[in-house]
């Protein structure tokens, strides 16, 4: 029976050990970033809703040299889904998202937002209110042009994960690929099938936690990728580190959670914009509660770059 046992084990189908002591962090949604490969999840089944404001002041966007014009102008809603199993000891782990992209409905907000505290519309007030355009051209070379709301379905990911440790102390690592069913003209994908190696550490001491994540990103180009104008490497580094505080009672106060981290994403990119030739800086806030041990809620903002999105509030639970 022992080694019956054994192979199940081996084989993945007796159920892997949850020790998961830190989530997964929320990427870079930016447009030019999202169709790379989504960060190592965590090995759980999960549902996750985005929405995201993104905005490139257009007296902004055009390069000194006169080769780079940029438009980002957009919203976006995002439905990500996350299907686990247990493999080999670790996890295999399936995300599909769905975005709903269109001018969106907070332009009005952010324009009184700014109005009510007295501060610059930051190139809000040069266009015209919901307006969706993405749109990135490189010396004569169309990179992406998207002008019509629309849903769409991202490249999907296929990842294992193999968590190590104890729930306080502990962590995991793995790889994936992201598969080449996406447009590249509907901004879905790369249109090459792409991958990451990383993994994350953590500590927990009593209410307190401390985390980081790491991962090396790779993705190919097709020969006739217009990508290839814009972009001056094939690889790129991102990392996370935070920690946080979890009330541990019934109230409302009592049981609030908080979590601080920082993100950094290494920007493949080189435009000639100094708007979107620095790296990657987000500071991401997310609250927790005790009563409500299975969700999670968050809020994104650029941290000192314009690299990333403007802003992205997000809601997330775990099966």
């Amino acid at each position: 029976m022992g080694g019956t046992a054994s192979v199940l084990s081996l084989c993945g189908v007796a159920q892997a050990q949850d020790i998961s002591g830190a989530r997964t962090p929320r990427p870079n949604r930016v447009a030019w970033m999202e169709i790379f490969p989504e960060p190592l999840p965590e090995g759980h089944d999960s549902l996750a809703l985005e929405a995201t404001s993104q905005f490139l002041r257009p007296d902004r966007a055009t390069s000194g040299d006169g080769k780079t014009h940029a438009i980002l102008d957009g919203e976006e809603w995002q439905l990500t889904a996350d299907l686990a199993t247990p493999l080999l000891g670790g996890f295999l782990n399936l995300r599909f998202r769905v975005v709903s992209r269109s001018g969106g409905i907070a332009d009005q907000a952010f324009t009184s937002y700014h109005d009510a505290l007295n501060i610059p519309q930051g190139g809000r007030n040069l266009v015209p209110k919901y307006q969706f355009r993405y749109r990135l051209e490189r010396d004569g070379v169309v990179v992406v042009d998207l002008d019509e709301s629309g849903t769409v379905l991202m490249e999907p990911d296929i990842a294992w994960v193999k968590p190590f440790g104890t729930r306080e102390t502990g962590g995991r690592f793995g790889f994936s690929v992201q598969l080449p069913t996406g447009q590249r003209e509907k901004l879905t994908g790369t249109g090459s099938t792409d991958g990451l190696v990383g993994g994350a550490l953590w500590k927990r001491s009593g209410p307190w936690h401390a985390f980081t994540h790491a991962e090396r990103v790779f993705f190919g180009l097709p020969k006739d990728s217009p990508y290839k104008a814009v972009l001056t490497q094939r690889a790129f580094t991102r990392a996370w580190v935070g920690g946080g505080y979890q009330g541990q009672g019934a109230g409302f106060f009592s049981g609030l959670g908080i979590e601080l981290s920082l993100g950094y994403i290494e920007n493949p990119y080189h435009v000639d914009l100094a708007r979107m030739d620095k790296d990657g800086l987000q500071q991401h806030w997310t609250l927790t509660h005790m009563r409500l041990p299975r969700w999670r809620f968050g809020l994104s903002e650029e941290a000192g770059s314009y690299f990333a999105p403007d802003i992205t509030v997000f809601g997330s639970y775990r099966f």
